[in-house]
């Protein structure tokens, strides 16, 4: 109840500014561009509630970025194909705090890496060094507030697609179906206990190239079975599923245990998976997952539906009220 009163909250202050900025080159600013990213949340006292670290030694084809640290040694940016963002990024893979001793990184692409200190090796094979001062190109504590207020935003929409259910005429019965028609936005409500059915696949249908927004409720959410897209299950760096985000604003944990081709906002969540992954994740930690393929997010975000989000650099501009609402959540959250 909290969280929804919230989002609606923020979109009532946020719909005189709806049309201030569009943001259909980057719906999750510099960490568009970016294949994992691991945020961190700190409560009021900006003490650190989850720790932002990546703890996956996985292959990740794209660029990796923690607000604290990269924990384990792994093969980064070995498929920068699907890339319509990678100008944002300054590095390829950002670890904030520096390197655990003992670990080995390959970077295969993505460019420089930011790693303050000397622990940990880095095997650069695209011609890449090691930065170790300055900047990281990105203000992980104004990100954190964006998308904070991002997927309260995206929780707030009234759903327009509508969830068929299982065994649907004409339709695989081992599919849990979403019929969305609409060609340039298609919103969806899922329950945790849906999101984790493990005996129906979660079949979305809706025109191509619309955007699709899944939000699934519940604090620990497992995916139960596989993900498809008009009856088709994608892999690799297949940028096929590109425009479907699932938003999971009130999450604490998310576990993706099946073949999983979509993007991933949970801000507040610790993200752990057992399979192959492609798509943009935004979590708060990330865990072990599976391979870990780049499939930037290229969907439109709505305020309304139909109309664009800010950029996270813009939803910084929009008022103290509004960031006071992002660190109410934050308390929140780090009191359950």
């Amino acid at each position: 109840m909290f969280r929804k009163s919230l989002s609606l909250l923020v979109l009532t202050m946020a719909a005189g500014a709806a049309a201030a900025h569009a943001d259909s080159l980057a719906p999750f600013g510099v960490a568009s561009a970016y294949n994992l990213v691991a945020l961190g949340t700190v409560d009021s006292h900006g003490v650190t509630v989850i720790a932002g670290t990546i703890g996956t030694n996985a292959d990740v084809t794209g660029r990796v970025a923690a607000a604290d640290k990269v924990l384990y040694g792994t093969t980064i940016g070995s498929s920068l194909n699907n890339d319509p963002y990678g100008s944002l990024a300054t590095y390829g893979l950002v670890s904030t705090n520096g390197l655990v001793a003992g670990q080995s990184f390959n970077m295969n692409g993505g460019g420089n890496a930011f790693a303050p200190g000397s622990n940990g090796n880095i095997n650069f094979n695209d011609g890449g060094h090691r930065v170790a001062s300055g900047s990281s190109g990105i203000d992980f504590n104004a990100l954190r507030t964006a998308l904070d207020l991002e997927t309260m935003l995206l929780a707030g929409q009234t759903a327009n697609g509508v969830v068929l259910g299982t065994n649907q005429p004409g339709h695989n019965p081992s599919w849990l179906v979403l019929k969305g028609t609409s060609t340039t936005l298609n919103i969806f409500n899922l329950t945790a206990a849906q999101f984790a059915d493990t005996n129906h696949n979660i079949d979305i249908e809706a025109p191509a190239g619309s955007t699709i927004i899944v939000n699934v409720d519940g604090v620990n959410v497992t995916l139960g079975t596989g993900l498809y897209y008009n009856g088709n299950q994608t892999s690799g760096d297949s940028a096929a599923n590109a425009n479907i985000l699932f938003n999971f604003s009130t999450a604490q944990t998310v576990t993706i245990n099946a073949q999983f081709n979509a993007s991933i906002l949970a801000p507040f969540a610790i993200l752990t998976g057992g399979s192959q992954m492609g798509g943009t994740f935004i979590a708060a930690q990330i865990g072990q997952t599976g391979e870990v393929h780049n499939v930037e997010f290229t969907g439109t975000l709505p305020y309304d539906p139909g109309s664009p989000v800010p950029e996270p650099g813009t939803l910084m501009l929009m008022g103290t009220g509004m960031m006071s609402l992002a660190a109410a959540v934050r308390r929140k959250m780090s009191t359950k």
